[in-house]
């Protein structure tokens, strides 16, 4: 690994940590934790850029840096959801990212919904049933949610080819 992509992906890890804190104070649907997902955008970047194992470097390092960082204590539980989610929706981009079928907001909008799909399937065992019915309002929110994050990596990765690679995206 070179010192130039080392210190990216530091800088890449700070990026999505800061902005996944800076979300955490912002309510989308009033009475949850529903968050558009803007440190996305920095996965999609990696995984686009140097691929799969340094996409999850990246997202395992800015959970658990969210986690200790983010606004009131450690929470276990909402560690667990956050976790699950990443995982499930990791998955999902690293597998549509290998097909090389779809574009960037495709895979950025099925990600999204393997995203809350992962916290619901969490969120059932930690709080029992009760967060059924956020499901179909989670789900429904995420679609637009992944398209806009979709868009805007879109949009970095080709403004910014020319410094991480000479490919249009």
């Amino acid at each position: 690994m070179t010192v130039k992509k080392l210190a990216l992906l530091a800088i890449f890890t700070g990026v999505a940590s800061i902005i996944n804190i800076f979300e955490s104070y912002v309510q989308i649907i009033p009475g949850t934790a529903f968050k558009i997902g803007f440190s996305n955008i920095v996965t999609l970047v990696i995984i686009y850029i140097y691929g799969p194992k340094e996409a999850i470097t990246v997202v395992l390092l800015r959970l658990v840096v969210t986690a200790l960082f983010a606004p009131g204590t450690f929470n276990f539980n909402t560690f667990m959801l956050s976790i699950s989610g990443a995982t499930f929706s990791l998955v999902i981009l690293i597998i549509l990212h290998k097909l090389d079928t779809f574009g960037i907001t495709a895979v950025s909008t099925v990600s999204s919904l393997f995203h809350v799909t992962g916290q619901i399937i969490a969120a059932i065992f930690v709080f029992a049933d009760v967060v059924v019915f956020y499901a179909p309002i989670m789900l429904f929110v995420s679609i637009p949610a992944g398209i806009l994050t979709g868009v805007i990596a879109t949009k970095f990765l080709n403004v910014s080819k020319d410094f991480f690679l000479d490919k249009k995206y």
